[in-house]
């Protein structure tokens, strides 16, 4: 492929993308991330998960929505020095919001970056797919000041490319859904969230003709990397590790934690971790404890 036409095919690549993130959002998502302008000014709101989707019939109230903040820096967003170091150890911080607007008392909860954070983060420097997987699904650029419009459309350009790169080995190249199918289910594995089965491939119906265009504009040319399974199988290994330590973290930022990262476990692997009283009552005690647990019903599961 000449410059040119690699050119070419990136400007195309961040022509599609801003394209969709630019779809309005529902209206409920719109007042929440209202709410966080406010809360966060001059940062970008990027909407993700199943709230980019709901419909007018649907009661917003008993939906939580997914969030990601996107601040300039975390100096002018988070006051608590222990939560900025948190936010720059083990990123990124998670909040809960609960706020009243318009449409009547509505729920979310928040991830925050910073700028240089996000950008790092989908790039190829980082190996974990984390957040390079996540900002390569569709998304809604709900809030974004135009001095980060363009960064915010390379940030998830950036994503596609990482995410369909690191792809390469796990499916037969040309086979954009076979591709797409093979790394979101790698990328389940690589994290505590184990999805059940044939919910990728629920969610690619969904996504309409983003996987497709990505594929098309994104997936790198050439034939597939040697060592792409092995690293995938680290990608896990780390992953287990990470997931432990963020369940430990979120149980100090996020009100109801261990409930929620329960209900979330069960929705999506099919594993009840029961908590307990005492566990709500500790949680920075009990998320270790509670992480042993899952692992160790879901191992029961699969024998």
């Amino acid at each position: 492929m000449t410059p040119a036409s690699s050119s070419d095919r990136r400007g195309a690549l961040f022509a599609y993308i801003d394209s969709v993130l630019s779809i309005p959002a529902p209206a409920p998502a719109a007042a929440l991330a209202a709410v966080l302008s406010a809360r966060y000014p001059g940062a970008a709101i990027f909407l993700y998960g199943s709230g980019i989707s709901v419909s007018a019939s649907e009661d917003p109230a008993a939906i939580l929505f997914d969030f990601y903040v996107i601040a300039p820096d975390y100096e002018s967003a988070i006051g608590n020095r222990a939560e900025r170091f948190a936010a720059r150890a083990l990123a990124p911080n998670v909040y809960y919001l609960e706020a009243e607007t318009p449409l009547g008392s509505l729920r979310a909860k928040y991830a925050l970056l910073s700028v240089p954070a996000l950008e790092r983060f989908v790039s190829r420097r980082t190996f974990h797919s984390y957040f390079w997987a996540r900002f390569a699904q569709p998304m809604r650029l709900v809030a974004c000041p135009a001095s980060l419009r363009a960064r915010m459309t390379g940030a998830v350009g950036a994503a596609a490319e990482t995410f369909l790169g690191r792809a390469r080995g796990l499916a037969p190249g040309g086979d954009w859904r076979a591709v797409w199918l093979a790394a979101m289910n790698a990328s389940y594995r690589a994290e505590l969230r184990a999805e059940g089965g044939g919910r990728a491939e629920k969610l690619i119906d969904a996504y309409g003709e983003w996987p497709r265009r990505l594929y098309d504009l994104a997936a790198p040319q050439g034939p597939g990397e040697r060592r792409a399974r092995l690293a995938w199988r680290l990608r896990a290994v780390e992953g287990g590790f990470l997931s432990v330590a963020r369940l430990l973290k979120a149980t100090a930022t996020f009100k109801g934690g261990l409930d929620y990262i329960a209900w979330k476990v069960k929705r999506h692997a099919g594993v009840d971790v029961g908590v307990r009283p005492w566990e709500r009552r500790h949680p920075f005690l009990a998320a270790p404890v509670v992480a042993l647990r899952y692992y160790r019903l879901r191992a029961a599961a699969r024998r």
